[in-house]
C-alpha cells in the first residue's frame, strides 16, 4: 500500500483544475469567432455561452482544493492505491503518485484527434 499526504493530493487537484480552467479560458476566447461562423439558429450555440461558467467553476474549484490543502492536518495521509483505480489518464496517475511526469505527457501532439 501506498499512502500520501492528503494535503499534497489536493494541491495536485488543485493544479489539475487550475490547468483544465486555462484550457476552458482558450476555448471561451476562441466562442466569438466560432459563434460568428455558425448558421444563424444552429443548435447548441447557446451552450457555448456556458464555457465561461465552466471557467469560473474550475477557478473556484480548483482556490477551494488549495485553501483545504493549507487547512488539512499535515500528517492526515491517503492511501493512494483506491484514487488510482478510478483515473484512466497514466499522466494523472503519475501526477497523484508523484512520479515524475514528461512535460509533454497529457498535452497531445498538437495534432487535432477526434474521438
Amino acid at each position: 500500500m501506498s499512502y500520501r499526504p492528503t494535503s499534497r493530493i489536493l494541491h495536485i487537484l488543485a493544479e489539475e483544475t487550475d490547468d483544465l480552467s486555462v484550457i476552458a479560458q482558450t476555448l471561451d476566447q476562441m466562442i466569438p469567432d466560432v459563434i460568428e461562423k455558425l448558421p444563424s439558429g444552429a443548435h447548441g450555440a447557446a451552450d457555448l455561452q456556458r464555457v465561461d461558467a465552466l471557467c469560473q467553476h474550475l477557478k473556484d474549484i480548483s482556490s477551494t482544493l488549495k485553501t483545504m490543502a493549507v487547512l488539512i492536518d499535515a500528517e492526515a495521509e491517503l492511501e493512494i492505491a483506491t484514487l488510482i483505480n478510478e483515473v484512466r489518464l497514466d499522466y494523472f496517475k503519475r501526477r497523484l503518485r508523484d512520479d515524475p511526469v514528461a512535460p509533454e505527457l497529457g498535452l497531445g501532439h498538437g495534432q487535432i484527434q477526434l474521438f
